[in-house]
């Protein structure tokens, strides 16, 4: 295996969420957001590797490392949109100046509340009361409500290779987070990361090599 660049996702989130995310028209498109680092003129470097395979962090503990067709698939997007951008792709060369590593993220929320209040609704616009049905002054629910739902990400950090190390620490130069929720086909999903990687860039303008900042 390549070498593996594995930097914390939790410092990744609390950073792009102040970014402004980009979102589709229409149901079932992920959001991407987008962080540079300051003080980053991107035109400086020329060469980048990515690692060969995808960290999928899921319901098991130990970390798992994918080279299925579809992480292959989200390596090979990142790959195309640097080399769109003038980069030159150096696989497992010590001399990389970028490395490009990722994160897929596979979460599963359950939330589960027993409502004792029946006007808890009320508060919400236009939500139905109960006096349409009739000379009814309430709801109440005699059972928990439960609500499941799965949630996809993709995380991808891009670290600069000829930076001295900080305290044993890379230099994190652009990060991404891609996530939504997940469809009923993880092929499906695959497919709407890759177009979503494809806006990541769009979105990033200034990582081209001939711009400057």
């Amino acid at each position: 295996m390549k070498r593996i660049l594995f930097i914390s996702t939790l410092a990744l989130l609390a950073v792009a969420c102040h970014k402004e995310p980009y979102s589709q028209d229409y149901d079932g498109e992920y959001l991407v957001y987008t962080a540079p680092a300051k003080d980053v003129n991107f035109a400086d470097y020329q060469t980048f590797d990515i690692v060969d395979s995808v960290l999928v962090i899921g319901q098991t503990q130990k970390p798992v490392y994918s080279q299925s067709d579809n992480a292959l698939a989200l390596i090979q997007a990142y790959r195309t949109n640097m080399e769109k951008l003038g980069y030159i792709y150096t696989p497992s060369n010590p001399d990389a100046q970028l490395g490009i590593q990722l994160t897929f993220i596979e979460k599963t929320e359950r939330y589960v509340q027993y409502y004792d209040d029946p006007y808890w609704w009320l508060d919400y616009p236009g939500y139905w009361p109960a006096g349409y049905w009739g000379n009814w002054t309430g709801w109440y629910y005699p059972y928990p409500v439960t609500y499941s739902y799965t949630t996809n990400a993709l995380t991808t950090e891009m670290v600069d290779l000829t930076a001295g190390e900080q305290d044993g620490k890379l230099k994190i130069v652009w990060s991404s987070y891609i996530g939504g929720p997940a469809s009923y086909s993880i092929n499906y999903d695959v497919k709407r990361m890759e177009e979503s990687i494809d806006q990541a860039f769009a979105q990033s303008p200034y990582l081209k090599r001939t711009s400057s900042r």
